[in-house]
């Protein structure tokens, strides 16, 4: 057997459990394991927990549990599986894993063009050798996994699959047997015999749930089978990208919730975590500890963004392996003409628009088509001044009504005035645009509520009392969606002339602040993509900025 690399970044086990409890993840009791023996080689740990007995007298080991092992070739991919004792599956089971298997790899290699996974030649648990070329998938009870002992503390008794790796980006993986799954009290102690052996063991006796539909994964594997595939084969090819990285971040597994629901969008198993997310508003996501639900950035990064863009996060993590996520992340915003925290800070403005708000802005506006079905998201009401607190990176929060003292507030704002059929969005570049944005929303009677938008991505993010530089720009440009913003506006004049590239006035549009933003829909109803030029009231050099949609 070859030995196993268990460093912080490389092991990940996607975990779920029953319509009665969160799914679950492996990966932090299998880090804090490994974190507490580290003077231990992970060889030797393996060795000494080799011949580990499930059960406390009779003295059987993993082989005992099953008689012959069976496999099934594809395309990509060598499946082996029992039909008998506890591991046991049946044929439609693989029938429908082979199909999953191979959607999965297209999804990932051919659609995604994402590297391919390596497969080790030896398997873990049945300890059988791969025909080469060939990816291994074992299929078994994962709580019964051989030599659980040597990375994990307890067993893993709500798991769907997970991908073991090994040296040279090589991995194998593990599917569930029946998506069934071990209660966490008292369960049913089952026996089973052969070659006059008699082994004890307890039965997988509940049923894992969809619990966005309700639906029982045990009669219906097949969605089950899908998301778990695609979740688990992008595991193995992370590998290909992450093997000297020094440490674990959230984006591992919220990128691979987020690429299960585009591999098969109908399941909406990541409905799960959802909940949880909208409750703890202002929890980082660096600091989740099931980051599954931050699955919904990964889909605003794929959907507004670019469908490349997660992938050059990766092939950017083979470049810089010790710089965090964020960095990865600005380095490739950069390169389309973005800002990380830009980014982050419009993901959180259309992340405010979930549940009952969804309905005021058009669908385009969404992040994903589910939202509307989303749990709106924790927002705090206020009635006078507040001061905002302190934002760690990777976070945001929102605030109704009230006014913010943002003299300490690092990180990225916007305020949003909610009608009762519309919504109008200021982005706050300066503390000293707050006073205005109020005056400017409040004086219309028709807006319901202001909505405070608070976030911050990167480590370094201030937000300034006033621009340092004081050269008149549209930012961003190229504009592609959200907010269109023109500053530093001239307080001698109050209106902004916008030309097309021939110098044609197309616009004339009044302000009364430092800067003036135009919400999405504003610049949508304005402009049709191309290149145009503006400058403050009637003379002076035109600038010039792009509409890309």
């Amino acid at each position: 057997m070859k030995k196993l690399i268990f460093a912080l970044t490389s092991l990940f086990l996607f975990a779920t459990s029953s319509a009665f409890a969160e799914h679950q993840c492996g990966t932090a009791q299998i880090l804090n394991y490994l974190n507490s023996k580290k003077n231990k080689n992970v060889t030797q740990m393996l060795a000494s927990t080799k011949a580990y007995a499930r059960t406390t007298s009779s003295g059987c080991t993993a082989k005992d549990y099953y008689d012959s092992v069976y496999t099934r070739t594809t395309k990509h991919f060598e499946i082996f599986y029992t039909l008998n004792g506890p591991h046991k599956t049946t044929v439609a089971h693989i029938d429908s894993l082979e199909k999953a298997l191979e959607y999965a790899w297209d999804f990932h290699v051919n659609k995604s063009g994402m590297l391919p996974p390596k497969g080790t030649s030896e398997t873990h648990h049945y300890e059988k050798k791969v025909q080469d070329g060939l990816y291994p998938v074992e299929v078994i009870d994962i709580y019964l996994l051989q030599n659980y002992k040597a990375v994990m503390d307890s067993a893993c008794s709500a798991c769907f699959g997970l991908t073991i790796p090994f040296d040279n980006e090589e991995s194998e993986m593990l599917m569930e047997n029946d998506f069934r799954h071990v209660p966490e009290t008292n369960p049913i102690i089952d026996t089973v015999e052969f070659n006059d052996k008699v082994c004890t063991y307890p039965r997988a006796s509940e049923e894992f749930v969809n619990e966005a539909y309700k639906y029982s994964y045990v009669k219906n594997f097949m969605p089950a089978l899908r998301i778990t595939s695609a979740h688990e084969m992008y595991h193995a090819v992370q590998f290909r990208y992450s093997s000297k990285m020094p440490q674990y971040n959230f984006w591992f597994e919220a990128s691979a919730s987020g690429v299960e629901e585009l591999a098969a969008p109908d399941v909406d198993d990541y409905f799960t975590y959802l909940p949880k997310l909208a409750r703890n508003v202002g929890l980082p996501y660096k600091n989740l500890d099931k980051p599954y639900g931050a699955g919904i950035f990964f889909l605003y990064l794929h959907n507004h963004v670019s469908h490349k863009t997660n992938r050059l996060i990766w092939e950017n993590f083979t470049k810089a392996p010790t710089k965090s996520f964020q960095y990865q992340l600005d380095q490739v915003a950069k390169s389309q003409g973005f800002s990380a925290d830009s980014l982050f800070h419009d993901f959180a403005i259309r992340l405010a628009f979930t549940g009952d708000r969804s309905s005021l802005v058009d669908s385009t506006f969404w992040i994903t088509s589910d939202q509307p079905r989303w749990p709106q998201f924790h927002t705090k009401s206020e009635s006078g001044a507040f001061e905002t607190s302190s934002l760690d990176y990777t976070a945001y929060y929102y605030h109704v009504n009230g006014s913010p003292d943002m003299s300490k507030f690092v990180g990225t704002a916007s305020a949003i005035a909610i009608k009762p059929n519309a919504y109008s969005i200021r982005f706050l570049p300066s503390t000293n645009s707050i006073d205005s944005a109020r005056t400017e929303f409040l004086r219309k009677s028709s807006v319901d509520s202001i909505l405070w938008v608070f976030s911050r991505f990167n480590e370094e993010n201030t937000i300034p009392t006033h621009f340092k530089d004081s050269t008149l720009r549209a930012y961003p440009t190229p504009w592609r969606h959200g907010a269109l913003c023109f500053t530093p506006l001239p307080q001698n004049k109050d209106f902004i002339e916008i030309r097309n590239r021939r110098g044609n006035l197309v616009h004339k549009i009044k302000y009364d602040n430092y800067t003036h933003c135009l919400d999405e829909n504003e610049v949508k109803s304005l402009m049709v993509p191309g290149v145009y030029r503006f400058r403050a009231g009637n003379s002076g050099k035109l600038k010039d900025f792009i509409i890309v949609y």
